[in-house]
Formats: structure tokens, C-alpha cells, sequence
């Protein structure tokens, strides 16, 4: 079977409110319409898309993440 590499809507939900809506690397305040459902180990990397793989990011902090663990 294959691996699901998008978070599903109730898992970004759960993301975001686990995050307390907060960017996690840099604390700018979240939104459900702007914030990046981010995998903590890389999908690219064999991370799992799973709840507790998740973290709530801002656009900016996303990108700059990429694939590496942080």
C-alpha cells in the first residue's frame, strides 16, 4: 500500500491546534488558511504522515526548512 504523503484535513486541524497557533521554529501567529502542515522527518526521508511526525510552520520558516530535520 502507499504511503500517504499529504496531511489529511482533521490532522492539520490537530497540528494546528496542538501548536497552540503558533509558527513552531519562529512563534508568528497561525491561521488555518496560512499556515504549512510540515513533517518533522521528511516524507523525502521515510518520515511518516502522521500526527505526531507534524508541526504547525509559517510559510517562510517552511521553506526555509526544506527536507532537513530540524
Amino acid at each position: 500500500m502507499k504511503k500517504r504523503r499529504h496531511f489529511t484535513s482533521i490532522q492539520k486541524l490537530i497540528i494546528l491546534k496542538r501548536s497552540g497557533y503558533r509558527c513552531e521554529i519562529c512563534g508568528v501567529s497561525l491561521t488555518p488558511e496560512n499556515f504549512h502542515a510540515d513533517h518533522k522527518i521528511p516524507y523525502s526521508l521515510g518520515g511518516e504522515t502522521a500526527v505526531y511526525n507534524g508541526q504547525a510552520l509559517c510559510s517562510t520558516c517552511n521553506l526555509k526548512k526544506g527536507n532537513r530535520l530540524e
